[in-house]
């Protein structure tokens, strides 16, 4: 017999996997702004896995795997060349960007918690 979870804790856990969306989306931000000219822009989206290893710990799989894809997004309109647009000119910033999606899925998998919210039981 399987216990399902209540309402109000899967509500609880997708408030909780949209928070650290919200938190890897509003870092990636943040580093998009204060980056913007320098030359070690580049590198920035390898370094923001270890964002991505923070909040997929504390706010389980699914906010790694989107956070990470919010993230590649927000650098790719927003830190790299053509501004505004998702098209990255730049063939090792495209790869930087292939790269933390890639390693934010896999990461978030091997060391995410698997319910962010709370735990279900089995019987």
């Amino acid at each position: 017999m399987i216990v399902t979870a209540k309402p109000h804790r899967v509500l609880k856990a997708r408030v909780v996997s949209a928070l650290g969306v919200l938190i890897c989306a509003w870092s990636a931000a943040l580093l998009s702004f204060l980056l913007h000219g320098t030359t070690s822009r580049a590198i920035v989206p390898v370094v923001f896995l270890g964002i991505v290893v923070l909040v997929s710990i504390r706010f389980g799989i699914s906010a790694g795997v989107l956070g990470s894809a919010a993230a590649a997004l927000i650098f790719a309109t927003f830190l790299y060349a053509p501004l505004g647009s998702p098209q990255v000119a730049n063939k090792g910033a495209r790869a930087n960007i292939g790269w933390l999606v890639l390693g934010g899925i896999t990461i978030s998998y091997l060391l995410g918690s698997p319910s962010s919210g709370g735990h279900e039981r089995h019987n």
